[in-house]
């Protein structure tokens, strides 16, 4: 390991050393990242479709050039292979009659970029890179799929008087999950975002936010967003937390519905010992012909993780949870309620139970089990998911 370790380091410096050679001065520090994460993932639904077997292999190497000038290079390469067969539907192995497992296999360039960052805070970033914003309810990375959603543009980020920052974005291409070679593996357009964050108080935060989306041949998901989101504890007790976040979205370019939607999510933490409790709701709108709609959210992590509501159903959609969390059994566990109703039309969607464990098996090994139940009424079919996934990381250089 070693011998390896050590040829990782000596082969990265010298790509990007001479990568930045190319536009800027010689980097001073050169980080190498190689990442493995392996994932079995079973569906079966309640339909024709056969049940589905996804065993898959996501290996990431990182390499990030720093010079003390201020600019930085990052490369990031992504191979996923499929283990032992693919009994599944990747969206792009033409496997139809199974259930949906949206992890295609191949080889993509998932970050590959150049950053200066100013002596005064400011950052410039131009490339394809990662953006997430708050907490991915509107602009994500969906890292959860092994083959990440990622985004081609320019982006500047700032912060001033320890308290504000800003951070803009103009996007000509996202790279989502389907990739590399998949029939969506590419959405091309004009996406604009802007993001302000206030640091009111140390427990206290409140954001704006406001995304253009014009895309080139989804029109129906050409937007304008506009909202707030606002965090803090209350009545000066930490272990009791809320977190609201208001939007309004508008049909905007060539969408063909003129319609006007509204957003809101409320949770309400409270942790007064080992255990977390969390009440909450989220409502996308509707009207029966249009919804509220998030198509560049890391949508996995919203809605229950069966993945039923990726697309916001025309009714709308209204999600009431409750989740308790603990560590037990040398894990972190979460287990979540989540009952679906239509936002217009009175309509009773299903219920979902969903249950994650995650592991720190050691500073490199990590573990994850998930299971996700979801019973179907008026949307969509029952639907078992079960996740068992082990990471692997090493970095070197520094």
């Amino acid at each position: 390991m070693i011998l390896r370790h050590t040829c990782l380091c000596s082969v990265s410096s010298f790509l990007l050393l001479s990568l930045a050679g190319v536009g800027v001065a010689a980097a001073t520090e050169v980080d190498a990242k190689v990442d493995f994460r392996y994932r079995l993932e079973s569906v079966a639904q309640d339909n024709a479709l056969e049940d589905a077997l996804a065993s898959t292999l996501r290996s990431r190497v990182t390499l990030t050039a720093q010079q003390q000038s201020g600019w930085s290079l990052v490369a990031e390469l992504d191979h996923v292979s499929a283990v032992g067969g693919d009994t599944y539907n990747s969206t792009d192995n033409g496997k139809s009659s199974y259930s949906v497992v949206a992890d295609p296999t191949g080889t993509d360039i998932n970050q590959a970029f150049v950053r200066y960052e100013s002596t005064t805070g400011t950052a410039y970033t131009a490339g394809r890179q990662r953006v997430n914003q708050l907490n991915q309810r509107f602009i994500g990375g969906v890292g959860w799929r092994q083959n990440e959603q990622t985004f081609d543009g320019y982006r500047v980020q700032s912060q001033w008087r320890d308290s504000w920052t800003l951070d803009i974005g103009y996007y000509h291409n996202v790279n989502r999950i389907f990739g590399p070679d998949g029939a969506d593996a590419d959405q091309n357009g004009s996406f604009v975002t802007a993001l302000v964050n206030w640091q009111l108080q140390p427990n206290q935060q409140l954001a704006l936010f406001g995304y253009d989306f014009e895309f080139d041949d989804w029109q129906v998901r050409s937007s304008r967003t506009y909202g707030v989101d606002y965090q803090s504890d209350l009545w000066g007790q930490r272990d009791l937390r809320l977190h609201v976040t208001l939007a309004a979205q508008n049909d905007a370019h060539s969408a063909p519905d003129n319609s006007t939607h509204h957003y809101h999510r409320i949770v309400l933490d409270w942790q007064p010992n080992r255990l977390k409790f969390s009440l909450g709701q989220e409502r996308l709108a509707g009207d029966g012909t249009s919804a509220f709609q998030t198509p560049l959210a890391t949508l996995h992590a919203f809605s229950g993780f069966a993945d039923v509501f990726l697309t916001t159903p025309a009714a709308g959609l209204r999600d009431n949870w409750i989740s308790v969390g603990t560590e037990a059994f040398g894990g972190k566990w979460k287990l979540s309620w989540h009952d679906f109703q239509s936002d217009a039309g009175a309509l009773n969607y299903g219920q979902e139970l969903d249950l994650v464990g995650t592991y720190r098996l050691s500073p490199r090994w990590s573990g994850i089990f998930k299971a996700a139940g979801y019973q179907g009424d008026a949307h969509g079919v029952d639907t078992t998911k079960l996740w068992l996934m082990l990471s692997y990381s090493l970095s070197s250089c520094g």
